[in-house]
Order: C-alpha cells, then sequence, then structure tokens
C-alpha cells in the first residue's frame, strides 16, 4: 500500500511540475509583447494624395516598400520606426501620368532620386496604441522634419505585439520644401501620406 501511495504522489508531484512548466511556457509566450518587427508588403498599401487643379484628390499607391519597426509594448515613447519607399514603384490607373510623375525632372526624377526614406528620432505617444514618430524625411535629395501619426493594431490575445502588428499611419508635407514647386496651378501644395501595412517580429 506504501508503496502505491508512494508511486501516486510521485505521479501526482510530475504531473504537478509538468503544468507548471506548460503553463510557465504559456504566460512566457504571452508575455512575449513587441521587440523587432520587420515590414511585410502583403495586405499593405502605400498611398499618396494631392488636390489635382481644384477638382479631385489624385492618389498613387507605390509597391515596393521596406521598413523596420522597434515597439516597446511597456513604454510606446520607446519605439522607433525607419522606413523606405521606391519611387518608381508608383501605380495609378493611368499609366502616363506615371511615367510622367516618376520620370520628369519637374516630378519625382527617380533616376536620380530612386528612394524616399524616414527615419524616427523621437516618439510621441498621443494615445491608447497611438504615438507620433518625428524624425526626418529624406525625399528629393533633401532632407526635412517630419511626424508620422501612428496606429497600432494586432497583437496576441488582444494586447499589443505578439509575432504581428499592424499600423495605420498618417502624415503630410508641403511639396515646395523638397525642390517641387513646379505646376502648383495644378495640383496643391500640400501632399497626403497614408500608410496601411503589417509588420511581422524577427
Amino acid at each position: 500500500m506504501k508503496s502505491r501511495a508512494s508511486q501516486a504522489v510521485r505521479a501526482l508531484l510530475a504531473c504537478t511540475i509538468l503544468m507548471g512548466f506548460a503553463g510557465f511556457s504559456s504566460s512566457g509566450m504571452a508575455a512575449e509583447a513587441g521587440g523587432d518587427y520587420t515590414l511585410s508588403r502583403q495586405y499593405g498599401t502605400v498611398f499618396f494624395s494631392v488636390m489635382f487643379q481644384q477638382t479631385l484628390h489624385m492618389t498613387g499607391r507605390f509597391d515596393d516598400y521596406a521598413g523596420t519597426l522597434h515597439l516597446d509594448v511597456d513604454n510606446l515613447a520607446n519605439s522607433t520606426l525607419t522606413a523606405s519607399v521606391q519611387m518608381g514603384s508608383l501605380n495609378m490607373a493611368d499609366s502616363d501620368v506615371v511615367e510622367t510623375l516618376v520620370n520628369s525632372s519637374s516630378w519625382f526624377n527617380a533616376s536620380l532620386f530612386p528612394e524616399a526614406t524616414f527615419v524616427s528620432t523621437e516618439t510621441v505617444v498621443t494615445g491608447d496604441n497611438e504615438v507620433d514618430f518625428k524624425g526626418n524625411l529624406n525625399f528629393m535629395g533633401k532632407t526635412q522634419p517630419w511626424t508620422l501619426h501612428v496606429q497600432f493594431f494586432g497583437g496576441t490575445d488582444g494586447e499589443l505585439g505578439g509575432s504581428s502588428v499592424g499600423i495605420l499611419g498618417t502624415g503630410s508635407f508641403n511639396r515646395v520644401d523638397f525642390g517641387l514647386g513646379e505646376y502648383r496651378n495644378m495640383a496643391a501644395d500640400t501632399i497626403d501620406i497614408e500608410v496601411n501595412v503589417k509588420f511581422n517580429r524577427k
């Protein structure tokens, strides 16, 4: 009887230990939120929009872009963002307009300035899961301070972080600040940017 009781105790103890390890592993995974992420183009979109001839907002989509995100879920102010867009990847309904915007020296001049980049230098928390990434935008060979307002989505069990995180980023800039000062009678000075993308944890 004693032997059977000892075996039962040992079995119970082993089960308890195993359950403890399982619980630790599970809670450890749940606690593993945030970290370093790489942008995925799956499902993503990067748009620009500008008022054209006081008639409509002319919109274009860039299809080649990249980025990295460091997400500190405990203190979003410690998060950082870098991003780049290949200007030659512009996509619009009218291919002739794309050709003009991408290659004209009056517009993107992509052969000389193939890439636009943004690197954050400061992060300001503006709300629940929302920040302003303040940093430097390099476009058309010029660098200017710029702010991208970002709202974070996704996560594990409803908590921000996990294996992937999505963002909605919005911002605007004055094209004249980057040397695009022609045809102001046709296109407004303000360019609006909208970024809808997903980041996967490295």
